[in-house]
């Protein structure tokens, strides 16, 4: 007998299970690993920044990661999967000062979304009791989410013995030519006068730096300043836009005077010299005309509220026959000026943006977004500059130009961008790409020209190979993001790796520098190996000089002179060294897909600039986001759901599945209340199918068909697990297993009998090994309840008995069913109450025929290969063998296989006579097709296709 539990009581028995089994694991210590006679495999997830509490979208990774770890510990490796924490840079820094300004957003989200006590929210203002503070919060969401991590090793990036293992990391990379001093744009928040990277912003954005072209459109009043990514399209400029609600500027700069957008003088100080000599409203603007430097021809300039006056330089040229947002402005405002083409393209038409935007209508900005995405690309890739475009250029400049025409873009945009910036008639700036970015203090982060700044230098050619080569030899999961690291590699030059504020080492060689947070957190696994072990030795900081960490890293120098200059025991160092090349290389490396472009590119080539290859990492995964109820989790949403209070709503492993196994690795997830209900209700199932021990010990073909459909599952999961495609595991696990079960009690039922324990009992226990990385603590509690005494969460994996795979009963049960869709679809149509069906089965003697038709087919032939094999005698011969052919197109995956395997069809199909009378509540008889039966029924039999009569 099963009881049945409801819903909420399971939720609550899962919290208490949980809080139950991480107690024992702790109080055992059953994930702390030391080096053993044992294959390793070293995991780590990217340490976070306690600068708030964990939500649900945090959790994917490191449940993600926890699952493999877990996993691999199965089977048969010694896992070390250890944490610390990211104190280091400004964010913490810069949340504690908005706590001591009293912003009331972050207040009211700490207050009524994190719950955070409001007797704590006031001391939150102190960084380092903030970043303590959240580092526990988040410690005990990771303890309650059932993280199986070495706690022995954890650590804060401002520790004063991993400080002394950064400097050793920098001083490496400079004697190697990798820290550099330069003049390099960067992002650069203007208030706190500090380059801003991805972990220094809001939302985590990585301000993208990228290269406008700037085209100077002669004027009464000074050069109209028109910025573009497009210079080749400067023939097909037939007017200026600006926004006549914005405010412009007269300045000098460039040699001449510029005018470009009040917001755009005051951003290029930071990359320029700019004097600002007048203001001047947009609207005045109207009454100038502006003369194109490549044609010569005077145009006009017109107003466009689409301008963005805070891009580039807030002044845009434009050509109505390449750019959608141009012509449908040109259009709307009734202006009449007629496109000029410039750029041809195979099968496009004279002016692309008119077709596209008459043939799109597009409705507002964010249409015509994309319809310019869609030509940028297009003209790209594929466009050619026109050959006639050489009779629009001005006399003067023809001869230089003539090489222009039927040039591909790219090429064409050198050449016209070399000769406006030779000519002084152009020059170029840079602008953030994806803005707005905001610094964490919330001022808009700008491109910045630094003078004498510290950058790791990753254009270094020599480094940059390394790099690549380290990449094309590791893993990636999924292989399919290895293509983004390819760019990532190529795109990265230089980065600033140092401020003046924040927290952390400071610059070994220049003490006022503070490294900043994305440069210390690339080689931080390599400390995990040992961190534990230096407290326990005892070592002062100042023991870990740069010899130290050498021949504990790199094994560089000698034991006994190293350990006498910095008062080392011999014995300790040597411990150290070995702890770190049992360990070492890192195996597997998660984190999210935004860390790809800076920190998991900067991990790559920091261990490719450091260590010898037989250091470098061997893999990395990277998994999707998490969305909650199908939006972005965002504090202006207020749709954060912290994770600890999501895991006392659902439970942990509940929450486990849905974070790491609803989707393939590298999409977005989408948690929803009425998916955490479905799992909950499949780990409700099998938790009660442990209940089921009342029934008999009768073993037959139910039986050995579930035992195969479980086995063959084994077999099918493991590569899986393997590959972490975690979806298709929990596919099987939860939902195809759990109607293997009922499929099986109903072949049982229909035989008139109770279930097997034992086979329930295999089933069960396959299946809590098997669900253990997902559901560590439902599975260990099952475990122990039925009666095993060891820890499941350090058992074997299991392994398929293929004895016990059995093709021929799968095959014959697959084929009843096929036979019960066959009958269900005659009875929808049936008029009047059905008593029984007959089956007419044949009587083989056209197999052979089928299966020749069936060989033709898997061969490529047509049904004229099939006549010419088996010549007919006679036109009903000739339509048989048509009809044949048809049949065996349209034949079942099944039923080609029961063909092929010569077993008896009337045999085959009685078998599934109590299991046909139990799903049609129906009688059934089956019985032989002879020519009586088809003169009286009037129906056609063919090989296990036999004659359904309902009677």
């Amino acid at each position: 007998m099963v009881i049945t539990i409801p819903s909420q009581e399971f939720t609550d028995l899962l919290n208490e299970i949980s809080k139950k089994w991480q107690e024992e694991w702790s109080k055992n210590r059953i994930f702390e690993a030391d080096p053993r006679d044992q294959k390793k495999f070293f995991t780590t997830v990217a340490f976070p920044y306690p600068n708030s509490p964990f939500h649900l979208g945090h959790g994917r990774t490191y449940v993600t990661g926890d699952v493999y770890a877990r996993f691999m510990r199965m089977r048969g490796y010694n896992v070390l999967f250890p944490m610390g924490f990211h104190f280091t840079g400004t964010p913490i820094i810069t949340m504690a000062d908005d706590v001591a300004k009293g912003d009331k957003d972050l207040l009211d989200i700490f207050r009524n979304i994190y719950e955070i006590p409001p007797d704590v929210i006031p001391k939150l203002s102190d960084p380092l009791f903030m970043a303590n503070y959240f580092k526990e919060e988040i410690k005990a969401a990771m303890r309650e989410i059932g993280l199986s991590i070495d706690w022995r090793r954890e650590f804060t990036t401002i520790d004063p013995h991993f400080s002394a293992f950064i400097v050793w990391q920098f001083s490496k990379l400079q004697k190697k030519g990798y820290v550099v001093k330069d003049t390099h744009p960067v992002g650069w928040c203007p208030v706190h006068n500090l380059p801003v990277g991805m972990h220094d912003t809001k939302g985590d954005m990585e301000p993208e730096i990228g290269e406008y072209v700037v085209i100077f459109f002669e004027t009464k009043m000074g050069s109209l300043a028109a910025a573009t990514l497009r210079p080749e399209t400067i023939f097909g400029a037939v007017a200026v836009w600006i926004n006549p609600k914005a405010t412009y500027a007269v300045v000098e700069s460039w040699g001449r005077r510029v005018i470009v957008s009040e917001r755009a003088a005051e951003k290029l100080k930071f990359q320029i010299d700019v004097k600002v000599l007048e203001k001047v409203n947009g609207s005045e603007l109207l009454k100038i005309t502006a003369i194109n430097p490549v044609t010569g021809k005077e145009i006009p300039v017109l107003p466009a509220d689409f301008v963005d006056p805070t891009t580039a330089t807030g002044v845009v040229m434009s050509v109505p026959a390449h750019a959608p947002f141009d012509y449908y402005y040109l259009k709307k405002a009734k202006v009449s000026i007629e496109p000029i083409p410039v750029v041809a393209v195979e099968g496009q038409g004279e002016s692309p943006a008119k077709e596209l935007v008459e043939s799109s209508h597009p409705k507002n900005d964010a249409d015509l977004k994309k319809l310019t995405e869609q030509l940028y690309r297009l003209e790209y890739n594929k466009g050619v500059m026109r050959s006639d475009v050489l009779r629009l250029v001005k006399e003067e400049l023809r001869a230089e130009l003539s090489p222009i025409a039927g040039k591909q873009v790219p090429e064409a945009r050198k050449m016209i961008t070399d000769l406006l910036l030779q000519r002084k008639a152009g020059t170029k700036i840079l602008e953030i790409m994806n803005k707005p970015v905001y610094c964490r203090c919330g001022n808009e982060v700008v491109v910045k020209i630094l003078q004498d700044q510290w950058f790791l230098d990753y254009g270094n050619p020599e480094w940059k190979a390394k790099a690549k080569k380290l990449l094309a030899n590791m893993r990636v999961i999924p292989e399919e993001t290895r293509k983004d690291f390819e760019y990532a590699l190529d795109w990265l030059q230089k980065r600033a790796c140092a401020r003046t504020r924040g927290l952390g080492t400071p610059l070994p060689w220049d003490k006022k520098w503070i490294i900043e947070s994305l440069s210390d957190s690339t080689i931080y696994m390599a400390y995990y190996t040992l961190s534990h072990k230096l407290r326990e030795f005892g070592l002062h900081p100042s023991q870990l000089t740069e010899e130290t960490w050498d021949y504990i890293l790199l094994g560089e120098g000698d034991v006994k002179a190293v350990a006498e200059r910095n008062k080392i025991g011999i014995e300790a160092l040597q411990e150290l060294r070995r702890h770190f090349t049992y360990w070492y290389p890192l195996d597997l490396r998660h984190s999210g897909p935004d860390l790809i472009p800076n920190h998991l590119s900067f991990f790559i080539f920091n261990h490719a600039g450091i260590f010898p290859e037989d250091l470098w990492p061997r893999g990395v995964a990277v998994n999707g986001f998490i969305l909650y109820e199908g939006k972005k989790m965002s504090k202006s949403l207020r749709n954060i759901v912290p994770l600890r209070k999501a895991i006392r709503t659902y439970g942990a492993d509940v929450i486990r599945i849905a974070l790491s196994s609803l989707v393939d690795m590298s999409s977005d997830a989408n948690f929803t209340e009425a998916g955490a209900r479905a799992i909950t209700d499949n780990l409700k199932r099998f938790y009660e199918l442990m209940q089921m021990r009342s029934g008999s010990s009768i073993d037959g073909t139910p039986e050995r068909w579930l035992r195969s459909k479980l086995h063959r599952l084994v077999r099918d999961v493991t590569p899986l697990m393997e590959s972490m495609r975690f979806r298709e595991v929990i596919n099987e696990l939860l939902f195809n297993l759990s109607s293997y079960i009922n499929e099986y009690l109903e072949m049982v039922r229909s035989e008139s009998r109770e279930y097997n324990n034992d086979v329930i009992r295999e089933v069960v226990e396959t299946w809590t090994k098997l669900m253990s990385p997902f559901a560590p603590h439902l599975t260990e509690e099952m475990w122990h309840q039925m009666g095993h005494n060891t820890f499941l969460s350090l058992e074997s994996w299991p392994t398929p008995d293929f004895n016990k795979i059995n093709d021929e009963v799968e095959l014959e049960h697959e084929y009843h069913k096929l036979l019960i869709e066959d009958i269900r679809a005659i009875l929808n149509v049936y008029k009047g109450k059905p008593s029984a069906v007959v089956l007419y089965v044949h009587d083989g003697s056209l197999n052979q025929v089928v299966k020749s038709a069936l060989d033709v087919l898997s061969k490529g032939g047509t049904m004229k290969d099939f006549m010419q094999m088996n010549t007919p005698k006679s036109k009903e011969e000739a339509r048989t063998l048509q009809r044949i052919m048809q049949y065996v197109t349209e034949m079942p995956e099944t039923v080609k296989r029961l063909v092929l395997s010569n077993v008896n069809e009337m045999d085959v199909t009685r078998k599934g006579v109590p299991f046909l009378r139990y799903k049609l509540n129906l009688e059934v008889e089956v019985l032989p097709y002879t020519q009586e039966v088809r003169q009286k029924i009037n129906k056609e039999a063919l090989p296990y296709r036999p004659a359904i009569l309902v009677k």
